[in-house]
């Protein structure tokens, strides 16, 4: 008994000093003052430095013009939509292994599961960046897999796949990368 006490002693302890985390160790900064968490940039895909077996994009076509992948044998998905001339890569929340991201101002939805990068600047908003999101997310399940090297391009964006995260770019050099370690947004 006397060790279920210790552990449990321990476990409140371990949780108590966890909620004093500071924004340097891990923990979130006062509600006015949100820094996003950036994970560790070594885990986005540089560009290939060997050839990319690009793959007929027709194979991921929707039936609805959309082209839709899994990422390799992750939990991230993307979907290139050319009439908006953009693409949308995302993942489930509790697919994420890296630091949540506080939500932008007036986002009562998911914010940090999805990128999303335009062919150039759209009428609202930025090039690259976190839409929030309502929760309702593409549904992969009969999406293709785009393996490991492999490359589609759609109009004026080009997707490529390293293990488990997808690095997408346009035409211009912005571009995002999404897995479940890492996102990273280049604009």
């Amino acid at each position: 008994m006397s060790r279920l006490l210790a552990v449990s002693l321990s476990l409140g302890l371990a949780l108590t000093l966890g909620a004093c985390a500071t924004p340097a160790d891990g923990g979130n900064a006062s509600s006015t003052s949100k820094p996003t968490p950036t994970p560790d940039q070594a885990l986005v895909p540089k560009a290939p430095s060997s050839p990319l077996t690009q793959v007929d994009p027709e194979l991921y076509n929707d039936g609805f013009d959309w082209y839709t992948f899994r990422v390799g044998d992750g939990p991230t998905w993307c979907t290139i939509t050319p009439e908006s001339d953009h693409v949308l890569c995302e993942q489930n929340e509790a697919a994420a292994q890296y630091m949540p991201i506080p939500p932008a101002a007036g986002c009562e939805g998911s914010y940090g599961y999805q990128v999303e990068l335009f062919a150039a600047k759209p009428e609202n908003g930025e090039i690259v960046g976190f839409p929030c999101a309502s929760g309702q997310f593409q549904d992969p399940t009969d999406a293709q897999l785009l393996p490991s090297g492999s490359k589609i391009t759609v109009g004026s964006i080009s997707c490529f796949v390293e293990d488990v995260t997808a690095r997408c770019e346009n035409t211009t050099g912005q571009w995002i990368a999404l897995g479940p370690k890492v996102w990273s947004l280049h604009s």
